[in-house]
């Protein structure tokens, strides 16, 4: 049975800005080296890595808001979520590996001629990345298309969701406090731990740059996120119990502290900002504005924020491809990257290539596989197949 809650249209249209925050730190990193923005600007810029959390924050909360009502509790019911997520996210998923093939195998005949050991290392990637099992080893997390980590990530949330909707979907509003604190704690022990032990002796300075296999598995290792994504899935259901409107003074300023946060991200320890420091801010912040009906809210759900948001998706997962294939494109034209119309020309087309692909492969392969499945057959329908946000 389909859910027949309303759609959460200023949530789509948020996440276009997040994933607009992941493409600009990317190109911040990989066109602008070498040059720094002014603090607060270079802050937001160099704090992309931060929208990942909210991705698992935000994806507890849709699909918590969507099924805690009717969670998927049956074999049949699991199933078609299962099936549901699968058609989703991995036509889209698929594409960014077959456009970043051509440079990660580049990458992988590199790196065997210098180093074979790491060259086995990195051909692993072959195997675990196309079954979204690349974030459970942190030197196959990143090796084929980079943004993908965080989908294997989502894969194993995906898996446990079902599993975690009947318990929490029962928690009253005492409990959900005392869960939330806790999941909140949960969230920032390992990061904690790695500072206190500096297993990878960063002398205390760990950030994006360090590349040790702690940091990497306390980075993208699934378990290590989970609780941000429980914590999407607690602020669910507090949403769900109370009907009350938000005041837009209180979204007003939840809006402008996770702002402030991200702005002065310099000065938050990495380990700590990277898995979930401001997850409570983003919970905060989708309870309220999906409750709001003011100007932020309005806006946000706006019809092109709408398209953008649905097209996010294709965009967050392609632009690295796309950001590679056109450095290589100007260097063999002569020109910089850096420049202001070379940049442009990559906004203009990864922006519109999500679109196109958003249009003409996701939504098509979606109906295809959820209809096929369909046709071989499930003799009980479907409980909210689409998430919507």
């Amino acid at each position: 049975m389909v859910s027949s809650l309303p759609p959460l249209h200023a949530l789509t249209g948020l996440r276009f800005l997040a994933t607009a925050h992941v493409v600009a730190y990317h190109v911040y990193h990989l066109v602008f080296t070498g040059t720094e923005a002014q603090q607060g600007l270079h802050g937001l810029l160099d704090s992309g890595y931060v929208s990942l959390s909210f991705f698992f924050v935000l994806s507890g909360f849709i699909l918590g808001y969507n099924y805690l009502e009717r969670p998927p509790d049956s074999y049949a019911a699991r199933k078609a979520f299962w099936v549901a997520r699968f058609a989703r996210v991995y036509p889209v998923y698929a594409l960014g590996l077959a456009l970043d093939a051509p440079a990660y195998l580049k990458g992988l005949r590199d790196t065997w001629a210098v180093d074979p050991s790491r060259g086995l290392q990195h051909a692993e990637a072959l195997v675990v990345t196309p079954l979204l099992l690349q974030s459970w080893t942190p030197w196959t997390a990143m090796a084929w298309n980079g943004s993908g980590w965080s989908l294997a990530v989502e894969a194993f949330f995906y898996a446990a969701f079902p599993f975690l909707a009947g318990r929490l979907g029962l928690l009253g509003p005492k409990a959900l406090v005392v869960g939330a604190a806790v999941t909140y704690g949960a969230s920032m022990v390992f990061p904690a731990l790695y500072m206190v032990v500096d297993p990878d002796h960063t002398g205390g300075t760990a950030s994006a740059y360090h590349s040790g296999p702690w940091m990497l598995a306390l980075r993208f290792n699934p378990l290590a996120r989970l609780p941000e994504f429980i914590l999407g899935i607690l602020a669910a259901r507090f949403f769900l119990l109370r009907e009350q409107r938000s005041r837009p003074v209180m979204l007003a300023v939840v809006c402008v502290g996770a702002i402030a946060a991200l702005a002065g991200s310099t000065a938050l320890p990495f380990p700590l900002l990277h898995n979930g420091l401001l997850a409570p801010v983003f919970a905060a912040l989708f309870i309220l504005l999906s409750r709001s009906q003011g100007a932020v809210a309005r806006v946000l759900a706006s019809r092109p924020l709408l398209l953008l948001g649905e097209a996010s998706y294709a965009l967050f997962l392609l632009h690295m491809p796309v950001l590679f294939a056109w450095k290589s494109v100007l260097k063999r034209l002569g020109e910089s990257p850096m420049s202001a119309w070379a940049v442009a020309a990559f906004v203009v087309g990864s922006v519109g290539l999500s679109v196109l692909t958003h249009v003409r492969v996701e939504k098509p392969a979606r109906a295809w596989i959820r209809d096929r499945w369909t046709r071989r057959g499930t003799e009980q329908p479907a409980v909210g197949l689409q998430p919507r946000a």
